[in-house]
């Protein structure tokens, strides 16, 4: 009996240690959810401003071995989990013309991303954080590609930055876009497909289509679905260089093979559709709780204190990527 105590005795030190901070983030994660289903605000940027609000609280020495957990650890299962999400059927949904879009802006973003961070004296990783937020699908790829990123290269204030301006920019983006599809003249297959390659977030490019018209929807939807599934093989590249970069970490990001298994066992099929949604569910449910993390482990101060640059950064990688889907529908 004394020997099973004893077995038990650390599981249940390290739940103990960990209980307050992960009960915190739970709550807020639970409370942002609540406000953003009543207001039809994106639930990630919620639970960040909400995180924000309770710094004070989170920087509590009993509350720290739970946030530290969900800034990273749940962070990684987070991203693992996305795997199930995305698939080679989003590629073959929506045709050749989409696909060429969507492989020529997306690289040129990233490109573009290095290259206006240089010119704003922005760290790198920043930069490159930024264009795949931008380039691929908003909030998620960023918190995904600052996954790979080993630990103590970018300060989670600058991922913040990234997280609130990227969502600011593709809500803005959401209401300014449809009339401008209709001020250039675009059909509604055009309008899909400028809708679906330039907003960042997933929901809202769907959002923007339907507003023009429900064949737009549909496209734009398709077009932004195959943005995201670039999601994998650029984390993929992205985890293999950094760590080959890493002279301490020569090991591969275990939590990517995850994303890769999942990847392929939801292109081949085998994901039963309880099990997918359970896993997308999954998914979310961490990344919540590593945005109420992250806000709690951000000071408003630091976060403003990084001046205009990050978002002009944001900004003119959003008018690039507008600009450059525009110039390729007249082209093709």
């Amino acid at each position: 009996m004394n020997a099973r105590l004893e077995a038990l005795a650390p599981p249940v030190a390290l739940c103990r240690k960990h209980y307050p901070g992960l009960a915190l983030c739970s709550v807020l994660a639970l409370a942002g959810s609540f406000l953003a289903d009543h207001y039809g605000a994106p639930a990630l940027l919620m639970v960040l401003l909400l995180g924000l609000g309770f710094a004070s609280q989170g920087s509590e020495a009993r509350m720290q071995p739970g946030v530290a957990l969900c800034s990273r650890q749940l962070l990684r299962i987070g991203v693992a989990l996305l795997g199930a999400r995305i698939g080679v059927a989003q590629l073959e949904a929506v045709g050749a013309r989409p696909l060429l879009l969507v492989l020529v802006t997306v690289p040129l973003v990233l490109g573009l991303a290095l290259l206006f961070g240089r010119l704003l004296r922005l760290p790198t990783l920043h930069s490159l954080v930024a264009g795949a937020a931008v380039a691929i699908c908003g909030v998620s790829a960023a918190i995904a590609v600052a996954a790979v990123i080993p630990a103590g290269r970018l300060e989670e204030r600058r991922l913040l930055a990234v997280v609130v301006g990227v969502t600011a920019l593709g809500t803005l983006s959401m209401l300014l876009y449809p009339p401008l599809t209709g001020l250039l003249g675009l059909d509604a297959l055009d309008s899909g497909l400028l809708l679906g390659a330039s907003i960042h977030d997933v929901a809202q490019a769907a959002g923007a289509g339907y507003l023009v018209s429900d064949t737009a929807g549909d496209v734009a939807t398709l077009t932004k679905l195959l943005r995201v599934a670039l999601l994998a093989p650029l984390v993929l590249v992205l985890g293999l260089l950094l760590r080959r970069q890493e002279p301490g970490s020569p090991d591969f990001p275990l939590f990517l093979l995850g994303f890769l298994g999942l990847f392929a066992l939801n292109s081949l099929g085998w994901l039963p559709a309880a099990l997918r949604e359970a896993l997308v569910a999954g998914s979310q449910a961490c990344l919540l709780l590593t945005m109420a993390a992250l806000g709690m482990r951000t000071r408003v101060g630091e976060l403003f204190a990084q001046g205009w640059q990050p978002f002009a950064h944001l900004a003119l990688l959003s008018v690039a990527l507008l600009l450059a889907t525009s110039l390729l529908l007249t082209l093709f």
